[in-house]
């Protein structure tokens, strides 16, 4: 699978799992977004030259689901780094940055589309995650990596 389908498919598991959190109550448009904060210690960016591995911190999670009387969905998320500390082994870094996702889907033609866009810095290194990646409801899609790190 290529990375968009792969970030997309992932972003509809994390909209399957936030309804099934959430025990798959009706959502709606005006519903208020959805506020979660994850540990993420262990966590692993994987660089060109180097491995970072996250020794404290967490990621602050926004997400929100709509759906609209006539069956149209859409969801957004972003996810943000809180303090996280990463080591090479050596020295440590700070992360900062953000990951943004999002996407809808029309219940009338099946159509779906959805963006991604991820851009983190291990501040002092040089190195980065620098992605976006877009999926139109016509199958045309694009990626653009300008990072030297993958997101774990």
């Amino acid at each position: 699978m290529n990375m968009p389908k792969r970030l997309f498919a992932l972003g509809a598991m994390a909209v399957a799992a936030v309804i099934w959190l959430l025990g798959a109550m009706t959502a709606s448009a005006n519903q208020p977004a959805m506020h979660f904060v994850e540990d993420v210690t262990g966590a692993v960016f994987v660089c060109d030259e180097t491995e970072y591995t996250v020794v404290s911190g967490e990621i602050k999670i926004v997400f929100h689901f709509g759906e609209a009387a006539n069956g149209n969905m859409n969801f957004t998320g972003t996810i943000t780094p809180m303090n996280v500390v990463l080591t090479d082994g050596t020295d440590t870094f700070k992360l900062k940055g953000a990951e943004w996702f999002g996407g809808t889907f029309n219940a009338n033609t099946d159509g779906e589309q959805g963006t991604f866009t991820a851009k983190f810095q291990i501040v002092g290194t040089g190195d980065s995650v620098n992605l976006v990646g877009h999926m139109s409801p016509n199958g045309n899609e694009f990626e653009f990596d300008f990072g030297t790190c993958m997101t774990p």
